[in-house]
């Protein structure tokens, strides 16, 4: 028997414009052990974008379709218009020029890429696309330090330096046990590299950044979120963040793709030519919360945008470690969250038809989103 397909609603709603059709299908891949699909990852970042997130971080942000990766790096087709005389670049960019027809990337401060290669979803973040290098500004949230703190965070020759300067063959993992804090916040840790080193794709300091020799340094200064008071500066740098759930494989050739991309996007926005090399544009891969499991990639792409806002990062020095950005706990529930969302919205939707067809129709709000169906 055939199974059928239903479709349970449209998000966002007509006649609101690119609405996402989640199926029973769709529903069924937020079960346990089951691999999320690109339906239930591209509604669930809308879904952050229009409903969960402040306005000024949706402005701030652009967000692109799953298909968006895919279509960059798809193979022309040979009945295509030959366009042989263009560089790679040049002709990977024409296959995605209108998806940013409405919209300048380069006013954003983050652009949001989910990427599925070999059955395995994992995030890009661009960072920062505007501007042309480090900008160190003020610490708002910067306050004197108390003796206390002073005296824990001297303690660790990591403070202020970078791994390969533990002078005491301690790990940061073992300095920051002996140093712990009660504040109530998530701790955040992020690894301090030398502000005026540059890393190459294929020669860093740290697994952090995007190699090629799959070097593994583990032992990376860290920091929890409470001491982001006592650094007087901030950094804001151009960057483009991997985070995948299953470290594996470098994505060197992720950096590299969307770098190229965003130069010829440059140029044809802007009509001149900009570099976005690695000296200009670093690759980071930060370490991330890893799932414990061979099917929970695709919910681990959307809590790490969920969290980019949540518990956001007030700094962008590289490299840097967010192993504790959110409590693992927390992915125990996050299919049947999403899932309970789903059926929340269907049975609003299912709500707001039944009442387009009520004698009130004229007055109700809810007539306005979704119009009456004709008999």
């Amino acid at each position: 028997v055939a199974e059928i397909f239903l479709t349970l609603l449209v998000y966002p709603p007509p006649p609101a414009k690119g609405g996402i059709s989640v199926t029973n299908e769709d529903l069924h891949c937020l079960n346990d052990g089951e691999f999320l699909n690109d339906v239930i990852i591209d509604f669930y970042l809308k879904y952050l974008f229009l409903e969960k997130l402040k306005k000024e971080d949706a402005v701030r942000s652009h967000v692109f379709s799953s298909f968006f990766y895919k279509r960059l790096n798809q193979r022309e087709r040979r009945n295509t218009v030959d366009t042989s005389n263009l560089p790679i670049q040049k002709r990977k960019h024409n296959r995605v020029k209108t998806w940013t027809r409405h919209v300048d990337l380069f006013q954003k401060d983050f652009i949001f890429v989910p990427i599925n290669e070999s059955a395995h979803w994992y995030l890009a973040i661009i960072c920062f696309p505007g501007l042309e290098k480090a900008h160190v500004e003020p610490n708002p949230l910067y306050q004197p330090q108390t003796q206390a703190y002073s005296t824990a965070v001297s303690s660790s020759p990591a403070a202020d330096r970078g791994s390969d300067e533990l002078d005491d063959g301690r790990s940061a993992a073992d300095v920051n046990r002996q140093t712990q804090y009660t504040d109530g916040l998530h701790r955040i840790i992020e690894c301090y590299g030398a502000e005026d080193s540059h890393h190459s794709d294929d020669q860093s300091s740290c697994q952090d950044e995007c190699s090629e020799d799959d070097s593994l340094v583990d032992d990376c200064g860290s920091f929890v979120k409470a001491e982001w008071t006592s650094k007087p500066t901030i950094c804001k740098q151009p960057c483009i963040l991997i985070m995948d759930s299953l470290r594996g494989p470098t994505r060197s050739t992720v950096v590299k793709t969307l770098r190229e991309y965003l130069e010829v996007e440059w140029e044809v926005k802007k009509g001149s030519q900009r570099s976005f090399g690695k000296d200009v544009m670093k690759g980071s891969s930060p370490r991330v919360p890893q799932q414990d499991n061979f099917s929970d990639c695709g919910v681990y792409v959307l809590q790490y945008v969920e969290s980019f806002f949540e518990n956001p990062l007030p700094s962008f020095y590289l490299p840097m470690n967010l192993l504790d950005w959110f409590p693992q706990q927390r992915m125990k529930t996050k299919r049947d969250e999403i899932k309970e969302l789903i059926l929340k919205l269907q049975t609003q939707q299912q709500l707001n038809l039944e009442s387009c067809h009520s004698p009130c129709e004229d007055t109700l709000e809810s007539a306005d989103l979704i119009p009456p169906i004709s008999s």
